[in-house]
């Protein structure tokens, strides 16, 4: 049955059933982006930063979400809490979509050692949620519907839920870079390893050599920044050098978006787990520059420390303007297919990549990313099930929280406002509470 007609017949039979009230504890995990949002910055306070936060007090391990934050106002009614661990986009979508030895009760840890899972209780292999800054794949649907997760919830619902700015934090000479103006060109530069020390770009009269710092982990911040560097830089002319035309592809992985290793490509590469590890090894490492969400860079200073970051073309992540997303923007019921010659990303029918069309799957298009007035910008999604959630209510007052809600946010964030979103998560995520 489609899931929107099966839920207006469920909802139909619940309206005439009185329902006692539960309380309800929401596991999720996934990308590190919209943390700051959803949780608060909390978990940047301990010396090693914490992956899980959640809004249960005085939690026995993690952090404490901060109360104003999404989920905190969530929780502030006292009937459900909401836990997140912040695993990279794509251990994220791996719990999710059922991925062998992948599940919601895997350890999370902190960001000394790479997370298992979402910390639920033991048991507990299939989450209530995810996030992840990378859109579904046709590869993603491949693993849904050949794992366990198909059999125990049937569909996958997807909604874009934010939007974000990536920054690019730096140190230069072991202290505080204030906000350097990089050109578009020594972005370029510096990321294809055409420039290799800081005199190339002006910002050292001397050759220090250029310590980029880069994702090791599968991320859709990486995916936003590398379709960033498809776009912007494929094809570029620096000088008397030209980059290739399909020099970056647009990927979750770092290392497969740039043609040979890091180790290779830079004078200096030092890999880094989520955006608080790109964070935590820019302040460690003298001469170096990396990407990570504004939000992260923000709450870093605001606890005290002084972590520069690059104005891009005099564009500044902290007034980079309103983050634009159109109804016409919102695909339904599309997945993306690998890298088009260009190294951009290309989509595709859920039904082509083998999934069933519910209407229930939307996804900002690829490009909107590229027309914002800050050029550096991710969406982030939230991700569920259609069927036979543990939690279906609680599940659907947290992603309208997400996507509608009153909290406000921290800078370098904007909530996408979108009809389509709305009626997903009303009309998808199932509401069989027997």
């Amino acid at each position: 049955m489609n899931a929107k007609l099966k839920k207006a017949v469920l909802a139909a039979a619940i309206m005439s059933t009185p329902l006692a009230a539960s309380a309800a504890n929401l596991y999720g995990g996934g990308a590190s982006l919209p943390a700051i949002a959803y949780v608060g910055d909390s978990f940047t306070v301990p010396s090693t930063q914490a992956r899980f936060s959640t809004t249960i007090s005085n939690p026995s391990f993690g952090v404490e979400a901060n109360i104003d934050s999404i989920f905190g106002v969530f929780a502030a009614p006292g009937t459900n809490n909401a836990s997140y661990c912040q695993t990279g986009s794509g251990t994220g979508k791996r719990v999710l979509l059922g991925a062998p030895n992948w599940d919601a009760d895997g350890d999370c840890g902190d960001y000394s050692v790479s997370p298992l899972g979402f910390s639920a209780p033991n048991g507990q292999a299939v989450p209530d949620f995810a996030g992840s800054d990378a859109p579904l794949t046709a590869d993603d649907i491949n693993t849904f519907t050949s794992g366990p997760r198909e059999a125990a919830r049937t569909n996958l619902v997807q909604v874009p839920a934010l939007g974000a700015f990536i920054g690019l934090p730096l140190q230069l000479a072991g202290g505080y870079a204030g906000t350097p103006n990089l050109t578009t060109d020594q972005v370029c530069g510096i990321f294809a390893g055409v420039y290799r020390s800081w005199d190339q770009v002006g910002l050292s009269s001397s050759a220090d050599p250029i310590d980029v710092v880069y994702r090791s982990d599968d991320s859709g911040t990486v995916f936003a920044f590398t379709q960033y560097l498809a776009s912007t830089c494929n094809g570029r002319t620096l000088g008397n050098f030209t980059i290739p035309s399909n020099f970056f592809q647009t990927n979750e992985l770092f290392e497969d978006a740039v043609p040979v290793a890091p180790a290779v490509l830079y004078a200096e590469a030092s890999p880094a787990s989520g955006n608080g590890g790109i964070i935590t090894e820019v302040e460690a490492d003298a001469w170096s520059i990396g990407f990570a969400n504004y939000s992260n860079i923000d709450a870093e200073n605001q606890g005290g420390n002084t972590l520069g970051y690059a104005k891009i073309d005099n564009n500044h992540p902290a007034s980079g303007g309103s983050i634009s997303v159109g109804t016409g923007d919102i695909l339904i019921d599309t997945v993306l297919g690998n890298p088009g010659a260009s190294g951009l990303p290309t989509t595709l029918s859920l039904a082509s990549a083998g999934g069933t069309e519910e209407e229930c799957l939307a996804v900002v298009d690829p490009a909107i990313q590229l027309t914002q007035t800050y050029p550096i910008v991710a969406f982030t999604n939230l991700l569920t099930y259609t069927d036979d959630n543990a939690e279906p209510a609680a599940v659907e007052d947290l992603f309208e929280e997400v996507t509608a809600g009153s909290s406000s946010l921290p800078a370098g964030y904007a909530r996408i406002n979108s009809t389509d979103v709305g009626n997903i998560i009303s009309s998808c995520i199932d509401i069989d509470r027997s």
